[in-house]
């Protein structure tokens, strides 16, 4: 069983980021762990990971930005959710938590920009309704097969209820797109696969998608290598990446072993094919395939009266 624990936080909420694609706005983490065990989460990773059963909620976060955002000389124009967990996880103080900072920024004239793989609250959901052209967001999803959506991101939303908010954000006019990130080579990615999966997505009316195949790094081997039971496709995943080629990603020094550059340029151009074939505009990480595009996922969008961020 998940234990939450209230934590107290020292250091500002607001933070940048050194990441190419988050470089344009400041980042907001809701929490310390993320209920959502997703196998390949890089953040186990983190010297300050709370471990697979803790997730750390922050306290008083909506009084602490407030004053954040007036001790500075200019506004940031939106504020990104969250890059080492999930804003919508299914945790009643995490989607508090969400609420109250999103509605304080969003009545503050603060855009929100956010990626999720969880269910978003009716509370939240009724903000964004209200506030629509400052709200921009990514809804993860990589297939439309729930055991295997299960098997990788055991306590997420299902894909079903990821298709439902995602149809009705577009319906009232929030900028969606789906975040197809982790690919896992072996693992819904087959021509098949990919066809029902645009397909479902055209479906929402979402005209736009990020694509990146699985960034390996050590964290995430492990995390492969201990939730996936199933041993010949844990090998075949594994066995995808040993001809494969280290890139930076951004962070620092920060570097993981991605596949072949063939592999992945040959696998791209399909998913653009049967993409297109939806009308469903790919654009490639180029943070994590930094040997094939520049290219941005659109992760976070400029806001549409951008200001000065940190001073």
């Amino acid at each position: 069983m998940m234990k939450v624990i209230a934590k107290k936080r020292a250091t500002n909420f607001l933070t940048s980021s050194g990441l190419r694609c988050l470089a344009g706005l400041p980042t907001v983490n809701i929490s310390a762990g993320c209920a959502h065990k997703c196998v390949y989460c890089y953040t186990k990773g983190y010297s300050v990971y709370p471990g697979d059963e803790v997730v750390e909620v922050y306290e008083d976060m909506a009084e602490r930005i407030a004053d954040e955002v007036a001790r500075k000389r200019k506004k940031p124009g939106a504020v990104y959710f969250c890059p080492s967990c999930d804003p919508f996880q299914p945790i009643e103080e995490v989607q508090q938590n969400s609420f109250e900072v999103m509605k304080l920024l969003l009545e503050m004239g603060i855009g929100v920009q956010f990626v999720t793989k969880g269910k978003i609250s009716d509370d939240i959901l009724d903000i964004f309704r209200r506030y629509p052209e400052q709200v921009c967001g990514q809804i993860g999803l990589t297939c439309v097969d729930d055991e295997i959506r299960q098997t990788i991101e055991p306590y997420a939303a299902s894909v079903e209820s990821r298709l439902v908010q995602l149809r009705h954000l577009v319906s009232v006019g929030v900028t969606m797109s789906v975040r197809c990130d982790p690919m896992i080579p072996g693992l819904a990615d087959g021509n098949d696969q990919l066809e029902a999966l645009f397909s479902a997505i055209e479906d929402t009316g979402c005209r736009e998608a990020a694509v990146s195949y699985l960034f390996l790094r050590p964290a995430i081997a492990e995390g492969l290598r201990s939730n996936i039971k199933e041993a010949q496709l844990l090998e075949k995943i594994l066995e995808s990446y040993r001809n494969g080629v280290q890139l930076p990603i951004g962070m620092k020094s920060s570097k993981g072993t991605m596949l072949p550059k063939c592999v992945r340029e040959e696998r791209y151009a399909v998913i653009r094919r049967i993409a297109d074939s939806h009308g469903i505009s790919v654009h490639l990480c180029g943070c994590k395939n930094s040997d094939i595009t520049n290219e941005t996922c659109y992760i976070t969008r400029s806001p549409k009266e951008p200001e000065g961020l940190f001073d």
